[in-house]
């Protein structure tokens, strides 16, 4: 049939006209979507070079809602945390070079004036020679924080053991009973039993230190300094409390940041360098514990650090007691 030979011929080249309109839709929309990934590929990459190159600052801004719009975001959170530790790094090399040139500076001021003063007399040459050594000391101390936080940083811990921390705590207080004593500042104790924690003697050591000795020499004359251990259900407890000035409110959510120090002028007075509650944050946050701080009502400050107890049956770790059982 003629007719129906006219309707099929026109169908084929409807088809044809429809397929070649597909097939350019589909060219085009491919050449787009091809072009709109390659120039957000493009754009990461450069993102890539430029945060190589050291510009953490930079954010390739990834709009839309596909993967690549999640790569972006991630690589934009990623830039922000590098900046963020680059800026960290720079501002500890820079505070730490402080604090190591200050001393430094002092001790030769000292041995200058001595050398360039052959004339003076032998009880200033004293003078300057106790301040020379308080001054090496200060620089002792300060480097000797530094490497234990940079031991932190870099994971070179000491291997765990089941630490008996009223024990350990003892120990560290009976060396600051005598710097108490200078100030007349007195150590009440209440030491707990069953205090156990998975850390190392050394680590209890150095957060007694810290923060006894910093309720030490901030306190006042006839004050106090109260060192509590308590087991918690799950939980060892070693608080330290004082009756000294305490810190003002507004400056406690920065105590704990490295070289932070709430009157510069008075810290160095005393020997701060900033870093004793850094040491502390760290070694609590090492061994899956805590560190919190509060005004006291009554005057003084309350430090507070947690640790997870560590019961005798725990076969994960050695057993080793600082001392027996009492």
């Amino acid at each position: 049939d003629p007719d129906q030979g006219a309707i099929l011929l026109e169908l084929q080249k409807t088809i044809r006209l429809a397929s070649l309109v597909i097939l350019l839709i589909g060219m085009t929309v491919s050449v787009l979507f091809s072009h709109t990934l390659t120039s957000r590929i493009r754009k990461l990459l450069k993102g890539i070079r430029q945060v190589r190159e050291g510009d953490y600052g930079f954010r390739v801004n990834m709009n839309g809602h596909d993967e690549m719009a999640d790569l972006g975001d991630e690589f934009d959170s990623l830039a922000e945390r590098l900046q963020t530790t680059e800026e960290a790094r720079r501002r500890f090399v820079s505070d730490a070079s402080h604090e190591l040139k200050t001393p430094l500076a002092s001790i030769r001021l000292l041995s200058d004036s001595i050398l360039q003063n052959p004339e003076v007399d032998t009880s200033t040459v004293m003078e300057f020679v106790r301040d020379i050594g308080g001054e090496s000391e200060r620089l002792a101390r300060t480097t000797e924080k530094l490497l234990s936080l940079t031991r932190f940083d870099n994971k070179i811990l000491s291997k765990p053991v089941r630490v008996n921390v009223s024990v350990a705590a003892d120990g560290a207080l009976q060396i600051l009973k005598p710097i108490a004593a200078e100030r007349n500042v007195s150590i009440l104790c209440d030491l707990g039993s069953d205090c156990y924690a998975l850390c190392s003697e050394d680590d209890i050591y150095q957060v007694v230190i810290n923060l006894v000795e910093n309720a030490i020499k901030y306190n006042v004359r006839g004050g106090k300094v109260h060192v509590r251990t308590v087991r918690q259900g799950d939980d060892i407890l070693l608080v330290v409390a004082d009756t000294g000035i305490g810190i003002p409110e507004a400056n406690l959510p920065y105590i704990f940041d490295r070289f932070y120090r709430v009157d510069k002028a008075r810290s160095r007075e005393t020997g701060g360098s900033g870093l004793g509650l850094s040491i502390v944050k760290s070694i609590a946050d090492e061994h899956g514990g805590s560190v919190t701080a509060e005004r006291r009502r009554q005057g003084g400050m309350r430090f507070t650090i947690t640790f997870p107890y560590c019961p005798a049956d725990n076969s994960d770790v050695d057993r080793h007691d600082t001392q027996n059982d009492e």
